[in-house]
């Protein structure tokens, strides 16, 4: 059985940005996780350990969720055969 590309990615981005979010929000109030939202910030343009980064760090866990779910989708279609 063959993944839908476009649905598998829009899932993995989906998933990759609400994971981030709810992250960041608990990192900004708590501060559990800083250092690794402080390692990942390079990654992140215009990332800030503030309410306004993890929008941003949502953003771009979107942008990559979905691209790293389309290729993987794309790979794993190259070895199933019909």
């Amino acid at each position: 059985m063959k993944l839908n590309l476009k649905a598998f990615a829009l899932t993995t981005a989906i998933m990759a940005g609400g994971a981030s979010f709810v992250l960041n929000i608990l990192s900004v109030l708590t501060g559990f996780a800083t250092d690794f939202f402080l390692l990942i910030a390079p990654f992140h343009p215009g990332y800030s350990h503030t309410l306004l980064g993890a929008l941003i760090s949502t953003f771009w866990m979107i942008v990559y969720g979905y691209v790293i779910g389309a290729v993987f989708a794309l790979i794993y279609n190259s070895f199933i055969k019909e």
